[in-house]
């Protein structure tokens, strides 16, 4: 397919055709060959006009994302190694369908075929406690080079409460709003009496880039703040139960089996994986039930791309875990 961007920001992500599969090129304007569809990324200014050209010359228009696993640190220094492409919407979008909810809906077994490798996938992301972003130290390094423990040794239970960045699309487009977050953390607090509860900044404001919602918060009797850059599943499993608002650490919680309650609509939530606060009317099209295995295996699996980062070609989900591994292993060394 030739696909063409209209964005000089997404033009210049690295091996964007061989992620895609496709020839890909920029544009000013609509070019006189003519294009077999365009691309913009999520819901972003640059997007909709790509969509409105793309209707205008009748061809199709897909929405680009980064993938759940993206690379080993942050946006602006390193480039995606998985993407999500979606001809229907973008699974953050709450308000209208995407290609990954339409699949999930469906009757589609997304795990006929995929058992092995969503399992070997699951176990390895949960081993090397891989994420979006890896670029942050497990939570026993942290500690160690503090020299104190982050996470209060008496504690009888742990509750986790998820910030993300001001301003996130995720948030609105997920059905929250600045004041879910402050409504959250004093859930947490009313229905677990005897916990510490834990307020964990995105790492893009760990990294000093972005702001979060609970840039006032100091620690209390029961709350503690962790902004330190974080491993997230090192984290998570010294937790009793995880509340988000549309973060897909809640997703990565439920990988690690904990209880997650979410106070808006993230891709993950209305499918009885979750305990959800928003009412039902909330998820019109979300009717089915699934498992964590068949979310994982329907987002991780059939929604993403994922480039081999050795061959510069198209590749597997197995791929950008062996290089994230690596990437890992050899900071780990430096370090050292």
């Amino acid at each position: 397919m030739r696909l063409g961007i209209f964005n000089s920001g997404l033009a210049s992500v690295p091996l964007l055709g061989p992620l895609l599969g496709a020839v890909v090129s920029h544009h000013w304007l609509w070019p006189a060959s003519g294009l077999d569809g365009t691309l913009g990324w999520g819901c972003s200014p640059y997007a909709r006009r790509a969509r409105q050209l793309a209707q205008q010359h009748g061809t199709p228009f897909f929405s680009l994302e980064d993938g759940f696993l993206r690379s080993y640190g942050t946006g602006d220094r390193f480039p995606p190694l998985s993407i999500v492409v979606d001809a229907v919407g973008i699974y953050y979008d709450s308000t209208r369908p995407s290609a990954l909810e339409i699949l999930l809906q469906s009757d589609t077994d997304v795990l006929a075929g995929q058992e092995a490798l969503a399992a070997e996938a699951r176990a390895r992301i949960l081993h090397h406690g891989l994420s979006k972003y890896n670029h942050a130290p497990p939570l026993a390094v942290v500690e160690a080079a503090l020299g104190q423990p982050l996470l209060r040794p008496a504690d009888r239970e742990r509750v986790l409460v998820v910030d993300q960045t001001a301003g996130d699309l995720s948030i609105a487009l997920g059905g929250a709003s600045a004041a879910t977050f402050e409504a959250m953390l004093q859930a947490a607090l009313t229905e677990h009496l005897q916990a510490t509860v834990y307020v964990k900044t995105h790492p893009e404001v760990s990294a000093g880039r972005k702001r979060g919602h609970f840039a006032h918060l100091q620690n209390r009797e029961r709350v503690v703040v962790l902004r330190q850059a974080i491993e997230p599943l090192s984290l998570l499993q010294h937790m009793d139960a995880v509340y988000v608002a549309t973060s897909t650490m809640g997703f990565e919680a439920l990988l690690a089996g904990k209880p997650v309650t979410c106070f808006g609509a993230p891709w993950y939530a209305g499918w009885g994986a979750t305990q959800d606060r928003l009412p039902r009317s909330h998820f019109p099209r979300r009717t089915r039930q699934r498992t964590v295995p068949e979310l994982f295996a329907a987002a991780y699996l059939h929604y993403a791309r994922y480039l081999n980062p050795v061959t510069h070609q198209r590749g597997t989900i197995l791929d950008v875990i062996d290089w994230l591994v690596r990437q890992r292993r050899m900071a780990s060394l430096l370090i050292d």
